[in-house]
């Protein structure tokens, strides 16, 4: 059983007359925050964690904190929608994909590190390298390891 099963209608309109009673229109500037779940009703705004947190606690005797909501403020919405209450989510959309790609976001550059910044030289293919050149003309040497110019 969840959590805020317990919370009836009756409980939150409760809530809601003691939060307006209590003045917790300066809830948000105190708790140091921007509710993303609004609860609307009779034509104001409550923060719908802080509201549902309340309900809680007339219902069961423990208050819960925003914190202590399960599933937060999305958690504090489903239980309002469930007793047929109106909530606005004012949470930022999510992330938008970058086509092409399993990323939601453009790839940074990535960070050089020390290994990379000392060999700087080009990279050169394996069929171009030179297995091993002549010590006195420095020739590429055969497959016999004869220098031809030098011997």
């Amino acid at each position: 059983m969840s959590l805020l099963n317990s919370i009836d209608r009756p409980h939150v309109l409760t809530a809601i007359e003691t939060w307006d009673q209590a003045g917790g229109s300066n809830y948000m500037l105190v708790r140091g925050g921007v509710s993303t779940h609004v609860l609307l009703h009779g034509g104001r705004e409550y923060d719908a964690a802080a509201i549902v947190g309340i309900a809680h606690g007339l219902a069961t005797g423990n208050t819960l904190t925003p914190a202590e909501i399960p599933g937060g403020g999305a958690g504090a919405t489903k239980a309002l929608v469930r007793l047929g209450f109106d909530v606005r989510d004012d949470s930022p959309p999510p992330p938008q994909r970058v086509p092409g790609t399993r990323s939601t976001t453009p790839r940074a550059p990535r960070a050089t590190t020390a290994r990379s910044t000392t060999t700087s030289r080009p990279r050169v293919a394996a069929s171009d390298r030179v297995d091993k050149l002549c010590p006195t003309c420095f020739l590429a040497l055969p497959a016999t390891g004869i220098c031809d110019n030098c011997d």
